[in-house]
Parts: C-alpha cells; sequence; structure tokens
C-alpha cells in the first residue's frame, strides 16, 4: 500500500508538473497569439492608411486628368475652328485668283465687256497671314504661277519669288 500511495504521489507530481510546463507553454503561445495579432493589426492600419492615401492621390490624377481633357477638348476646338477658317481663307483666295486669271484679257478674246468682268470679279479681301520677312515660312498655295491646278503645292523659294499666293512684308 506504501508503494502504491507513493506511485500515486509521484504520478500526482508528474501531473501538476506537466500542466504548469503546459500552461506556460499556452501563456507563451498565447503572447505569440497576441503579438501576431498586433503586428497584423499595425499591418492592415498602415495598409488602411496607404489605400486611403493612393485613394486621394488617384482623386487628384482623375481631377487633373479631367482639366487635361477639358483643355485638350477645347483646343481641339479652336483648332477646328482655326482650320476651318483656313480652309475657307484658302479657297477664297484661290477663287480670288482663278477669277484675276479669268478676267486677264486672253488673246483671240477682245469681246468680253471690262465693266461685266469687274462686276463678276470677287473682291480682294485683306491679306489675314503674313509671315515677316522670312519667305520660307510658306509651304502651300492653291495656284501657282506655271498654271498647275492641283488642290495642294508645295512651294520651292524659287516659285514664291515669281508670284507669292500672300504678300509678305
Amino acid at each position: 500500500l506504501a508503494f502504491w500511495s507513493y506511485q500515486v504521489y509521484q504520478e500526482r507530481l508528474y501531473q501538476e508538473y506537466s500542466l504548469s510546463r503546459a500552461d506556460s507553454q499556452l501563456k507563451q503561445m498565447e503572447k505569440v497569439l497576441t503579438q501576431h495579432n498586433q503586428s497584423r493589426e499595425l499591418e492592415l492600419t498602415a495598409m488602411r492608411g496607404e489605400i486611403a492615401s493612393l485613394k486621394k492621390v488617384m482623386e487628384e490624377y482623375k481631377r487633373k486628368y479631367s482639366d487635361v481633357s477639358e483643355r485638350l477638348m477645347e483646343r481641339n476646338r479652336q483648332y477646328q475652328k482655326l482650320l476651318g477658317l483656313y480652309d475657307s481663307l484658302r479657297l477664297r483666295n484661290m477663287v480670288v485668283g482663278a477669277g484675276e486669271r479669268e478676267t486677264q484679257p486672253q488673246p483671240g478674246y477682245q469681246d468680253v465687256n471690262p465693266v461685266m468682268a469687274k462686276q463678276l470679279a470677287p473682291q480682294r479681301s485683306p491679306q489675314f497671314l503674313s509671315m515677316g520677312t522670312d519667305r520660307d515660312g510658306h509651304f502651300f498655295s492653291g495656284l501657282e504661277a506655271d498654271g498647275s491646278n492641283n488642290f495642294f503645292q508645295f512651294n520651292s523659294p524659287a516659285k514664291e519669288k515669281v508670284r507669292p499666293f500672300i504678300n509678305k512684308r
């Protein structure tokens, strides 16, 4: 009986030791878990802050993109408007140039009434486009002095000296 009570006592001591050891391991694991949770919470908070700042940056970029696209659309409208004005001016000057050629007396046609020819000839508009003394700045003209009737002509400086399309100052 004494041996048996000694065995029970030893077993109880071993169980208490195992329990205290498991308790300390549990507390240590809880600390590790708490530390992990805290670090994850900090990371999550940092990521949320980063997301918020990135959203602000994205909103700023959206606003800038909107502003730039509005300015681009406005400039495109201005460009289209200027292009239309340029085309109408170019066509009007082509008609004026063609009208001047038609009203010039040609050999064999002396029966043209000069009063009627002046009334039919379009009036010359003021010269809006002047490029200064730089003669290389003018590249396109409607009708050339050599009689070519292409829609667009590339002018060389030599041809411009013969008959410039736009008077330069």
